[in-house]
This record gives structure tokens, C-alpha cells and sequence, in this order.
């Protein structure tokens, strides 16, 4: 504190300071703080791929083959079967490297005439390409026409950051073909005893019809 000399013998009374100056406190001077460990620093969350980031990546779409091509009959079953392959992606996010692997897992299928099917295969060839052989992924259309057949295969994800273990995505990415025409004919059976060489006006030489 800084003191002062108070004269009273005048009014009002003056105050002059006096240049002194002293410390004065009541009690114990404080103690000094305790040092303790330093607060810990915040953990950075952790980087999770999700389905929004892996549906960003440039994931092939399978490929509809059908056997033979684009061609079918009524009533027999249709051959058709997709092409799929485990796919790799790179990038960086959020200052981190990501490896990331798609692999088709379900095959969601609208073969253009209100019918659908979801196989966990992608069906296969037939040998021979003969008709009206029935496998997984084939079809048996009820009518003759053209019929825009369509895909959607859900992959599966699984991703790794600098080069960690490798960590499923929550979720399947949806990614759909471009359509597949089908062209269905019928048939007629008759019994010949000549064929179109010998007989052009015959029995099945004619053109054919739907």
C-alpha cells in the first residue's frame, strides 16, 4: 500500500503522499499451485469410410450377357447371367491415404416384364448355348416381344487407412447396368418329310413370324 500524510489543520483536510510505500496481508502468505501432469491433448476422431463416400467411387457396373444373344423363346427358360468383378480404389481423405474394395456379393434383377429376382450368384454360360435350360439366374417369359432387361449389383465394401487393417463399410453400394435387350420369338413343331431345299413352300421355309 502507498501512505499518505493527512494535515486536518486546514479545511478541507489535505493529503500528501509520502513516497513510502509497504505489503501488507492478513495471514499466511498463499501457497504455491501444485504442478500436475498436463491435461491430456483431445484424440482426433477416427476416419470411417462411409456408404455416402464409397458410392463416390468409380465402381464398375456388371456386364448382362445373355445366351444365345438377345435371344429367347416363350415359355423356355432364357439364359442370362452377369459379369462382375472385385474392384480397387485409392484416394486420399481427410489427409489420409484410403484403400478401398468393392466386391459384388447380390445381383437384384428386372427382367422387363414386371418380373424380379435376387440371386447371390451372377449365373454362368450353358454348354452348347441350347435353349430352355434352366439355371439360377435364368428367365421363361410368358409372351413374345423385346424386353429391356436391367441389373443392380450391391457391393460390398472393406477399407484401410495408411495402410491399417482392412474395416467393412456399413452398408452395400448400389450400382445398376445399363439395360440388356431380350428378344423372345415362339415355335411351332410340325412334322415334314422334305426339307426347304426340296420343298421352299414347305413347312417352316417361310419367314419367320412372332
Amino acid at each position: 500500500m502507498n501512505w499518505i500524510e493527512v494535515n486536518s489543520n486546514v479545511q478541507p483536510a489535505s493529503q500528501t503522499p509520502t513516497g513510502r510505500s509497504s505489503c501488507m496481508y492478513p495471514g499466511a502468505p498463499p501457497e504455491p499451485p501444485i504442478e500436475g501432469p498436463a491435461a491430456p491433448a483431445a484424440e482426433e476422431a477416427p476416419i470411417v469410410i462411409t456408404l455416402e463416400e464409397f458410392q463416390k467411387q468409380p465402381v464398375l457396373a456388371a456386364t448382362i450377357i445373355s445366351q444365345p444373344l438377345n435371344f429367347g423363346l416363350k415359355n423356355a427358360h432364357s439364359n442370362v447371367y452377369a459379369e462382375a468383378a472385385e474392384q480397387e480404389f485409392t484416394f486420399d481423405f481427410r489427409d489420409a491415404t484410403i484403400v478401398l474394395k468393392a466386391r459384388p456379393i447380390a445381383y437384384q434383377w428386372s427382367y422387363g416384364d414386371g418380373t424380379r429376382l435376387t440371386t447371390s450368384v451372377p449365373g454362368g454360360p450353358v454348354a452348347g448355348n441350347t435353349f430352355d435350360t434352366q439355371t439360377p439366374t435364368s428367365h421363361q417369359y410368358a409372351d413374345t416381344g423385346d424386353f429391356q432387361l436391367t441389373l443392380t449389383t450391391l457391393f460390398a465394401g472393406d477399407y484401410s487407412v495408411d495402410g491399417g487393417p482392412f474395416q467393412p463399410v456399413a452398408g452395400e453400394a448400389a450400382v445398376v447396368s445399363d439395360p440388356h435387350l431380350m428378344s423372345i420369338w415362339r415355335t411351332q413343331g410340325n412334322s415334314v418329310s422334305e426339307n426347304c431345299i426340296e420343298n421352299p413352300s414347305g413347312i417352316g421355309c417361310e419367314a419367320p413370324t412372332r
